[in-house]
C-alpha cells in the first residue's frame, strides 16, 4: 500500500509572476508597519504590535522563499492581512485618513486579491 508524504516544505514549484508581486506588496506593508511601530514605541503596545506585524510579513516572505506549503501559506496570509485591514477601520474608526495608513490599506486590499488568485492556482 502506497501512501503519500506530505511535508509543510515543497520547493518543486517555482516562484510565479504573482508570487513576485505578492513578495512586493508584502515587503511594502511590512516596511510601513516597521516604521509606524517604531515611530509609535513610545506610545504603549501599539508599536510593539506594528513592528510584530510587520515582521510577520517578513516572515511570510521567508517561508514562501524556503518552499512552504503554498496550500496553508496563501489563505493564512488571506486571513492575516485581512485581520490587519479590518483592525484599523476598527481601531480608528472614525479617524481613519491618515495618507500613510490609507496606502496600507490599498496595499494590503491588493496582497489579499494576489494571495486569493495564487491560492485558486494551487494543486
Amino acid at each position: 500500500m502506497a501512501t503519500e508524504t506530505r511535508s509543510w516544505f515543497d520547493d518543486t514549484d517555482g516562484l510565479t509572476s504573482l508570487d513576485y508581486v505578492g513578495i512586493l506588496l508584502a515587503a511594502i506593508t511590512g516596511l510601513i508597519h516597521l516604521y509606524e511601530g517604531v515611530e509609535d514605541l513610545g506610545e504603549g503596545i501599539f508599536g510593539i504590535l506594528f513592528i510584530l506585524a510587520g515582521l510577520g510579513f517578513f516572515g511570510a516572505i521567508v517561508l514562501l522563499w524556503m518552499g512552504f506549503n503554498r496550500r496553508v501559506l496563501y489563505p493564512v496570509g488571506i486571513a492575516y492581512t485581512g485581520i490587519q485591514f479590518a483592525a484599523y477601520f476598527g481601531l480608528r474608526w472614525p479617524n481613519v485618513y491618515e495618507p500613510l495608513g490609507l496606502v496600507d490599506k490599498l496595499v494590503q486590499l491588493l496582497l489579499i486579491v494576489v494571495l486569493f488568485l495564487l491560492w485558486q492556482t494551487v494543486e
